[in-house]
């Protein structure tokens, strides 16, 4: 019989765990940070689960370094959620350099730069992918973020701008002599945004062409997608973004393909019920209920792909409002009949969050 994950155990470790910097990554999967998606009660499940490395929604260092109240706080950071890393987009060498410090009070282990964000909102100002077009102006600018760190900083690249201009091994070449501690590649291009197939063939190159770890990022959905990205570029760990998306078992899945084991099989509709009502009680307590319900209507969404009757829950998540209408809803799809669980988190200390920055990887 299929093994359920209503009650995950600690996965075996597909290999030894690795260093980033000073910091002990005990594992290879990482949950990727989504803007609108990866908050702490979302972080908190995909640990449970087996990520060993958990990333924040990216947040401005300009922002950060200036002190902007609303900026720190977005640093949301559970106190048993290490090794974590905080993300930062800027192209300002004193504020990312300042970011780091504050990064670091905060209790984060790393500091991760988005040099993959491809919004104009993020690019127009020659933050994100933008960074990318000079692979020297960017590399003085890490190179002076790092000299400024008291932890190790790490860089999140695309695999480059468009078709026409891939050119991610040179980027990372540049950020490993600036000190870099890691690097995570989305095998698409900011032209592409999130349409087709990742290149791994171009991941593969950049793993090939630097000495620290490198993480793959794209289309991982599966283990034996999982398993694919780590034979055809030879990545130190995986970073899972939209695969992860209403799915936190699939790191327990891909660690016991990685081992040798049969992957245990989806939880049943009521266990992924019980799943999504667990993230509603976390989201609304961080957000309050009026901003967190309006995050849960795409947040428990994403719990429905591959369950009977998917497509009329998330016609009803378009309408849920309340917490009261979403474990209706719930308990008449998924067959949820048990208590709804208690948060994953504790409210934060100074009240309701805001809300993230938009943008992407």
């Amino acid at each position: 019989m299929s093994q359920h994950l209503a009650n995950p155990v600690p996965p075996a470790k597909s290999a030894p765990s690795f260093s980033i910097g000073n910091v002990i990554i005990p594992g290879r999967l990482a949950l990727a940070p989504m803007a609108g998606f990866s908050n702490t009660a979302y972080r908190v499940l995909a640990r449970r689960y087996g990520a060993s490395l958990t990333t924040t929604e990216m947040v401005s260092a300009r922002a950060l370094a200036v002190g902007n109240e609303k900026t720190r706080r977005l640093l949301d950071r559970a106190d048993d959620e290490t090794p974590a890393a905080a993300q930062v987009f800027g192209n300002d060498p004193e504020s990312l350099s300042e970011s780091t410090r504050i990064v670091a009070d905060l209790g984060f282990q790393i500091v991760d730069v988005n040099m993959g964000c491809p919004v104009p909102k993020i690019t127009s100002g020659g933050a994100g992918c933008a960074l990318m077009n000079q692979p020297a102006d960017a590399a003085r600018v890490m190179e002076r973020m790092v000299r400024s760190s008291p932890i190790p900083v790490t860089v999140k690249i695309r695999a480059g701008w468009s078709d026409a201009h891939k050119n991610a091994p040179e980027v990372a070449r540049a950020l490993e002599s600036a000190g870099v501690a890691a690097l995570t590649v989305h095998g698409r291009t900011r032209e592409q945004l999130y349409t087709g197939r990742a290149d791994r063939r171009l991941i593969a190159e950049v793993k090939s062409n630097v000495h620290i770890p490198v993480f793959g990022n794209g289309d991982v959905d599966s283990p034996a997608e999982a398993l694919d990205m780590f034979q055809s570029t030879g990545v130190d760990g995986i970073a899972i973004a939209r695969g992860a998306l209403g799915r936190p078992w699939i790191f327990q899945q891909i660690e016991a393909m990685l081992a040798g084991a049969q992957p245990p099989a989806q939880p049943s509709p009521a266990e992924i019920g019980g799943l999504l009502l667990e993230l509603m009680e976390g989201v609304v307590t961080l957000y309050g209920e009026t901003t967190g319900m309006r995050m849960m209507r795409r947040l428990a969404a994403d719990f429905s792909r591959g369950v009977p009757g998917g497509a009329r829950f998330r016609e009803g998540c378009v309408r849920v409002c309340t917490r009261e209408g979403l474990i209706s809803l719930t308990r008449a799809h998924f067959h949820f009949e048990g208590d709804v669980p208690p948060s994953p988190v504790p409210p934060p200390k100074d009240g309701p969050l805001p809300l993230p920055e938009p943008g992407g990887g």
